[in-house]
């Protein structure tokens, strides 16, 4: 679908991120290194227009009238340049973070109407094999009410790291189905990074992202997760109440006939497991939903 440039005018908080990040790299001093970080961190956003709300539900995949607000992934465009804000206040540079995972757990719709009040905290920091690993998380409200509870995951490369044996799956028992197929074209990068704001050129310059491991464009971890999310819900006529997933491997652009698995069981934790593969059967991201 085409994705008018007309919404970067409604992204400035994560433009900024983008662009602060760049002049980071390219200038690694001006990055405050002293690792420090407050609790918990507050601030108030306005939601994202009617036409941006609209726009991204259909760029998702959301059947219409499926919600009477927001989705719940769209985070991505309205709390995540706050969340990038705090994790900024670590000694790691954003130019060297990776997106591992995240559950969104949804209590209320949000109208998309009100303002939204969005408070974040990180949780945890790890080092170890190379990686910082940082775990946040973040509360949604509109007028006082608890509507969406996040956790982030990410990475951030501080060194060489080591490979180490794979795990065995704890779920081999379970059985799974296919429940629909979806690709992206050579440009969804772009269309995303106009709805969210996150123009990081990992996800739209060829030059820049050859010259990377993945050698190609990707798809951010957020377009792949809003995908699949909807896909979900439309296929079992359900609305998710949670979605957590692992990010294993990038959907490199264009991609065609990436397929969504579910469990016909529940695990041992009472949910419903997803996978996502690529035409190869390379599992992409793995997870667990319920409604």
């Amino acid at each position: 679908m085409k994705v008018s440039k007309k919404y970067l005018l409604q992204q400035g908080p994560m433009l900024y991120v983008v662009g602060r990040t760049f002049v980071q790299t390219m200038f690694p001093f001006l990055k405050k290194t002293s690792g420090n970080f407050t609790g918990l961190q507050t601030k108030r956003v306005s939601p994202p227009s009617k036409s941006l709300q609209e726009v991204y539900k259909k760029w998702a995949g959301a059947e219409e009238e499926r919600y009477n607000g927001l989705p719940p992934h769209m985070l991505s465009q309205f709390g995540l340049s706050f969340g990038l804000n705090v994790l900024n206040q670590l000694k790691y540079p954003l130019a060297k973070i990776i997106n591992q995972g995240v559950e969104i757990r949804s209590h209320h719709i949000l109208s998309g109407v009100h303002d939204i009040d969005l408070k974040t905290e990180i949780v945890s920091v790890e080092e170890e094999n190379g990686r910082a690993k940082v775990r946040q998380k973040m509360m949604i409200f509109e007028k006082d009410v608890l509507c969406i509870e996040v956790t982030l995951f990410v990475s951030f490369i501080i060194g060489k790291k080591q490979k180490t044996g794979a795990r065995k799956s704890e779920e081999e028992n379970l059985t799974y189905r296919s429940i629909g197929k979806w690709s992206v074209q050579k440009n969804a990068g772009f269309e995303f990074g106009i709805l969210t704001g996150d123009l990081n050129p990992l996800h739209w310059v060829d030059f820049i992202a050859k010259a990377t491991p993945f050698k190609s464009t990707i798809l951010h971890g957020f377009g792949m997760y809003a995908k699949v999310y909807e896909m979900i819900q439309n296929s079992l006529d359900v609305n998710l109440k949670v979605m957590g997933v692992k990010f294993i491997r990038p959907v490199k652009l264009p991609s065609t006939d990436l397929e969504v698995r579910v469990s016909n069981e529940k695990n041992k934790n009472g949910d419903f497991l997803l996978e996502l593969l690529d035409q190869e059967g390379n599992k992409l991201m793995v997870g667990s939903y319920n409604y």
